[in-house]
């Protein structure tokens, strides 16, 4: 495998891997008959001994935790009687956790408190007088409008919208948990000011765990829906009711709004203290590349086209789709039997409930100086950016050990460069610097 040099921080930490994994409540291969009870709500917080089957389980294990049931008052799972994620309608965790709108806002204002009120959030405040009528008027205070995973103004880097068969945008939104929020308020990184301020004197460096900003770790999500219409079956998707819009003018799209939204992909990045460059855990919804995003019956279909122009429009003034859909293939296939095995085990245990029509894709974190796997996408949140078949890195210089990106050929989004989780967010800084942001772009966004 070729090496890759990459940031090695906290080695001492795996001597105690074995004593923190009793703190991970499940940490062990799940038995043919085994059944989700409400150990399964317990995130963990670092996964060994340090194999590609043990990280592909506790991305499993996290995928349950974070879709559990919630408990509105704490913004944590539910373990009331009878709650559980075979029978959760939702919301479940990770979704009352902070957007990356509610938390990096312009002064005067000042981020949202924890487990805030959705209807008195920044989000809410943010949007146009149009959107905040239709949610008045609705109740619905779930709000989609990204085009894209990235951050604002990297959109066309990662090639803009991606359509579905029915001919809707996908929509995307970013999020942390309770770790991460506490470290960013802590240090006041919420704003350029404060992030130009302490890199003149410090590193960003997100909590694993072991800090007193948190106990499981900083993580991050980046999640992916689709409009369901024609042809779907909301019964094997996870489903929100959301309002849609598309254009900073204030008008909602056009057509039936609100709607509902199925779960079709969901990132989820988690730095623990053996992994200082973050585990990188990838889901999808089984029927991405068979039906939502790909007709197999045509064979004539290119393959990833992004859309023309710098602002395609999705819906036309009736509210009829204006674009052809994307036929996603996945490029490059994933080797990981293990996610494989796993998948089965797990799908099984949540037979009956909507998540046993998802799957791991794979998880990439560190071994020794490597990253497992080397390469990794998922097929509706890096649809433009797979890269080549064979992969490749273009031979660049990559993850540096050093406080400060360096200038060098690499970059994610240049042609010929596949997709990478950890490699892309290795080029995140803080706005106007070169000062690394700790894999996060969500730093990026800050005002």
């Amino acid at each position: 495998m070729k090496k890759i040099y990459l940031v090695l921080g906290l080695v001492g930490v795996v001597i105690f891997t074995n004593l923190l994994l009793t703190t991970t409540g499940c940490s062990s291969k799940p038995s043919a008959t085994e059944t989700i009870t409400n150990k399964f709500a317990i995130i963990p917080s670092v996964f060994g001994p340090l194999t590609q089957k043990q990280a592909d389980l506790f991305s499993w294990q996290s995928f349950i935790a974070v879709n559990w049931p919630a408990d509105p008052a704490t913004c944590g799972p539910d373990t009331s009687n009878g709650s559980s994620i075979l029978n959760s309608t939702g919301p479940v965790v990770w979704e009352t956790y902070l957007s990356s709108e509610d938390v990096f806002v312009t002064s005067p204002s000042t981020p949202d408190g924890w487990c805030s009120n959705g209807n008195s959030r920044n989000t809410f405040k943010k949007l146009p007088a149009k959107v905040q009528a239709l949610a008045q008027k609705t109740g619905i205070y779930r709000f989609l409008h990204r085009n894209s995973k990235a951050p604002h103004g990297l959109d066309q880097a990662v090639g803009g919208p991606l359509v579905d068969q029915n001919g809707r945008f996908a929509r995307y939104e970013v999020r942390m948990n309770h770790d991460e929020y506490n470290y960013i308020i802590a240090k006041q990184l919420w704003d350029t000011a404060g992030q130009n301020h302490f890199v003149q004197d410090s590193i960003i460096t997100m909590p694993s765990g072991v800090t007193t900003y948190g106990s499981v770790g900083a993580m991050e999500f980046k999640a992916a829906w689709k409009v369901l219409g024609q042809g779907d079956d909301s019964t094997r998707f996870y489903t929100i009711r959301a309002i849609v819009y598309n254009d900073d003018e204030g008008d909602p799209s056009p057509g039936p709004n609100p709607v509902t939204l199925g779960l079709v992909g969901l990132h989820i990045a988690h730095k623990v203290p053996t992994q200082n460059n973050w585990v990188w855990s990838t889901f999808e919804q089984v029927d991405n590349l068979t039906k939502s995003f790909s007709n197999p019956a045509c064979a004539t279909c290119p393959p990833n086209v992004p859309l023309a122009g710098n602002d395609p429009k999705e819906l036309d003034a009736n509210g009829n789709p204006l674009n052809q859909p994307t036929q996603v293939t996945r490029v490059n296939p994933v080797n990981d039997p293990f996610a494989d095995t796993l998948n089965q085990q797990f799908q099984a245990m949540l037979q009956g409930s909507v998540w046993a029509n998802y799957q791991l894709i794979s998880t990439q974190w560190l071994q020794d100086e490597d990253m497992t796997p080397l390469y990794l996408a998922n097929s509706v949140q890096e649809t433009y950016v797979q890269g080549p078949n064979p992969p490749s890195y273009g031979g660049f210089p990559l993850i540096i050990d050093q406080p400060y990106y360096a200038d060098t050929l690499y970059h994610p989004f240049a042609p010929g460069i596949s997709s990478s989780c950890m490699g892309c967010h290795y080029v995140a800084t803080i706005p106007g610097s070169k000062a690394k942001a700790d894999f996060s772009f969500m730093l990026g966004e800050a005002h």
